[in-house]
């Protein structure tokens, strides 16, 4: 006997397992926890198996959950592909995005695949720059939406996660306590290297800027090579580089993730984009994800 899946159900179980809450894929898809909770159920029956468990206040896909999970998104896209060709019309406008260096290749390949698959037709362009440029380019209607930092800004803004500042160095650098603290930065402007300075003078820590760059890959090839520390997010760190005890009571703050749009109408089009990259983004890293 052939059987059908509920498209309603896979939607709900795969914003329960991107945010890791009943209640925060409830808000997501617009139903109540109780209902989430119903259909969870009702997926599993229908399954006979077990998608989700819960690990202390967290909720998240069992093993065979999570292998049926990329199955489900599968399904969700090719039906929302659908419904953008063949029910709302093709959208062939220029879809014009920009990214932080620190959304990270991983995230951007799925957010292109899908959107590749939603909009066929649509050419798209990416700009990957600083916060400041994208936010001067979504003001000159240049960029459509951008992922950047928390920047002070009158645009419409969505916040998409949080994630700590740590200092980063290679494992083999040893901090002489006595000599300025060698910093490995961006140029300015830069959230980072202003939260890296800020600390180091709260805690009365001297400091000198031995390296600058305005790439990311530039920026971790001199931490890499030992010529200092720089300030970044877990992410960036790899097996030779390691988080920096010494400056621990120089304490940074968190890094906001934000999503932010042009002023003014916007095409139809971007509220599915906008959807794609709050997924996306907020699947990455769930632990510090902003229901």
């Amino acid at each position: 006997m052939i059987r059908n899946l509920d498209l309603d159900l896979l939607r709900s179980f795969a914003a329960v397992a991107d945010l890791g809450s009943i209640s925060a894929a409830a808000r997501k898809v617009g139903r109540s926890q109780s209902a989430v909770s119903l259909q969870m159920d009702r997926l599993a029956e229908s399954l006979g198996f077990q998608v989700l468990e819960r690990r202390g206040r967290a909720v998240s896909p069992t093993p065979r959950g999570a292998a049926f999970l990329e199955d489900a998104r599968r399904l969700l896209d090719l039906n929302d592909r659908v419904l953008t060709q063949h029910v709302h019309g093709a959208f062939a406008q220029p879809l014009r995005l920009g990214f932080v260096q620190d959304v990270g290749e991983g995230v951007m390949q799925r957010i292109l695949y899908r959107l590749a698959a939603s909009f066929p037709q649509a050419p798209i362009t990416v700009r990957v720059c600083t916060t400041v440029t994208m936010l001067d380019k979504l003001k000159a209607e240049d960029l459509d939406i951008a992922v950047g930092l928390r920047n002070e800004s009158d645009l419409p803004t969505t916040l998409l996660l949080r994630e700590p500042m740590v200092w980063i160095a290679a494992r083999h650098l040893r901090l002489d306590r006595e000599a300025p603290v060698p910093l490995v930065l961006f140029e300015n402007p830069c959230i980072c290297r202003s939260a890296a300075i800020s600390a180091l003078n709260a805690a009365g820590r001297a400091f000198r800027i031995a390296f600058t760059s305005p790439s990311l890959p530039g920026l971790m090839a001199a931490v890499g090579a030992g010529i200092g520390v720089t300030v970044r997010s877990p992410r960036a760190l790899r097996p030779d580089l390691a988080v920096v005890a010494d400056l621990d009571r120089a304490s940074l703050p968190d890094m906001e993730f934000v999503l932010y749009g042009r002023p003014g109408s916007r095409p139809p089009a971007l509220a599915k984009v906008e959807e794609i990259l709050l997924e996306e983004l907020r699947r990455e890293h769930p632990l510090y994800a902003v229901a």
